[in-house]
């Protein structure tokens, strides 16, 4: 049989027009789980001024506050205990669970990625088309439209995969290698004994990672 395993529903949504960048379904709500949405929803909809979360530990790591300074977002924190400044996102997540999850199948739910494909043609498809009585009955993807001149598109000098990556600082020891998450990394003789950041993408567990020395990369 199957196992099943518990998802968390985890969602960018525009204050102004209700309409949805991004939003996906992952096995945790960690920071590795958080920022390839934030960089998807960047991609489709544009860079936000600000970025308003709950005080929850993905939303207090040191990545995710470096990922919004380097794209200019203001980070803002709810303070703790006031609940109405979360009340757009959670009409969001209680449509969801009226509108969508009743009609999901069985092969929608076979897979996160068959899940996540069904998520997100339910928020185009009907989600953005349809009236929201929070827009005086305007839907989310016309109110969207109606302020487009807002929008801050990253432009082709920004490299969003460099700047999504996670950074951890280490010593190079003296066979040459630094370890990341358990695995092993060899790097140029040069390095050993510097003080380097090493750059990766946490869901790349022994993939190639990128390393810095004073600000300048040197190592791929």
């Amino acid at each position: 049989a199957r196992r099943k395993q518990k998802t968390y529903l985890l969602c960018l949504l525009d204050d102004a027009t209700r309409v949805v960048p991004y939003c996906a379904f992952a096995l945790s709500e960690n920071t590795a789980a958080f920022l390839p949405v934030m960089k998807s929803a960047v991609m489709r909809r544009g860079i936000p001024k600000r970025l308003y979360v709950d005080n929850g530990a993905v939303f207090r790591s040191h990545h995710l506050a470096l990922v919004c300074a380097k794209l200019g977002v203001t980070l803002i924190h709810a303070r703790p205990y006031q609940p109405q400044g979360k009340g757009k996102q959670e009409r969001f997540f209680r449509t969801v669970r009226m509108r969508l999850l009743p009609t999901l199948t069985a092969e929608d739910l076979s897979s996160l990625d068959a899940l996540n494909r069904r998520l997100w043609a339910w928020v185009e498809s009907e989600y953005h088309q349809t009236p929201h009585g929070g827009l005086d009955e305007t839907t989310p993807l016309d109110a969207w439209a109606m302020r487009s001149g807002d929008i801050r598109v990253p432009g082709p000098e920004l490299d969003l995969r460099e700047m999504f990556l996670f950074e951890q600082k280490r010593r190079v020891q003296r066979d040459r290698t630094v370890s990341l998450d358990g695995v092993l990394y060899e790097v140029d003789a040069a390095l050993v004994g510097e003080a380097v950041v090493l750059r990766y993408d946490p869901s790349k567990r022994g993939a190639p990672i990128d390393v810095w020395l004073a600000g300048k990369k040197v190592h791929t």
